[in-house]
């Protein structure tokens, strides 16, 4: 059994990915094997994707945040109110990304303050951040943003690739880039795996906590502004499902819910998995409330799958784990 979860960790997904794309390719070969269908699914995953960035890097610290969707809708809401206002362009992206990260970093910082996990912090921030949106517009659904606000998601590099596909690539090449390549992404892991280990061995944990949190919040801004330059709309319920659905792609994909572990590509196949099933599911004909309870149904699976590993003890990484380097350091530290 070991093994068939270690073949399954190194190829299941990839393999997953392929099934899913040949059988819906055959189901409705007109309809879903197509250029434009193609261009729809990778746009729609690059939202989620993008975000996906930021969950992968909280995940890892071993922080669940189920505010995301709260925050990307006071984000979008203050971006597209500055921009009616006639503030330009590269300043409203700017204020955006800053104010998501300091969203970020307020989770991290009372967290740490009232020594308690950020998933009980973001219960509250949800309802805060919710209550300002609703507050600041109601109901409305701001829009009328000027068009050049349209080409950060819409311009067709070559007239042939929308740039939002170019976004969600290079916003995981950076986070896989900080995870894997610096100290500071080794410090994230180690913090993940064993937070009283990675302070022996010398790690600022309350530091590098706060810091991953708002890194984290940058990722999430930018995906709130590509998505507001999508729609060209913002609204209170903008959020909708975004932490479960980028949550649910992570840990599809292999990113543990206890943290330490964890790579970036596993999440991008997690959210081109999750997008090709849905997409082809709508293109078959099948409800939207089947497909709610399909996404519950490939949480559930994939949580089993995780604490099945734990408990079996079967390592999903391919080499020792930076966490654990980091508790070998700390134990010889002692």
């Amino acid at each position: 059994m070991s093994k068939v979860i270690t073949l399954w960790k190194k190829y299941g997904m990839f393999a997953l990915l392929i099934i899913l794309v040949a059988g819906f390719s055959l189901a409705s070969p007109s309809t879903f094997f197509t250029r434009v269908t193609f261009y729809n699914i990778l746009k729609q995953a690059s939202v989620i994707g993008v975000l996906s960035c930021g969950v992968t890097i909280l995940l890892i610290t071993g922080a669940t945040d189920i505010s995301i969707g709260a925050r990307v809708a006071c984000t979008t809401i203050l971006c597209g109110t500055l921009l009616q206002k006639g503030v330009s362009i590269p300043i409203v992206i700017v204020v955006g990304i800053v104010f998501s990260a300091a969203t970020g970093a307020l989770n991290a910082i009372m967290a740490e303050l009232l020594h308690t996990h950020v998933f009980v912090i973001s219960m509250a921030t949800m309802n805060v951040w919710t209550g300002i949106s609703y507050l600041a517009v109601g109901p409305a659904t701001l829009y009328d943003f000027p068009t050049a606000f349209k080409g950060i998601s819409q311009y067709m590099l070559f007239g042939q690739v929308p740039s939002i596909i170019l976004w969600f690539i290079l916003c995981a090449l950076v986070a896989a880039f900080i995870l894997s390549k610096t100290y500071f992404g080794r410090y994230i892991y180690a913090i993940g795996g064993n937070r009283e280990a990675a302070y022996l061995a010398g790690i600022n944990v309350v530091k590098t906590n706060i810091l991953a949190q708002t890194l984290a919040g940058v990722f999430i801004g930018i995906g709130s502004i590509i998505l507001m330059s999508r729609t060209m709309t913002a609204s209170a319920n903008t959020g909708g499902t975004f932490a479960f659905d980028c949550i649910t792609a992570c840990v599809l994909g292999g990113v543990m819910l206890g943290g330490g572990r964890g790579k970036m590509y596993q999440a991008v196949l997690g959210v081109l998995v999750i997008n090709v099933l849905f997409n082809g599911l709508t293109i078959i004909g099948v409800s939207d409330y089947w497909q709610m309870v399909t996404k519950g149904v490939i949480l559930l699976a994939a949580i089993s799958l995780e604490v099945f590993q734990r408990f079996s003890k079967v390592s999903f990484s391919e080499k020792a784990s930076v966490a654990s380097k980091e508790n070998e350091k700390a134990t010889k530290a002692v």
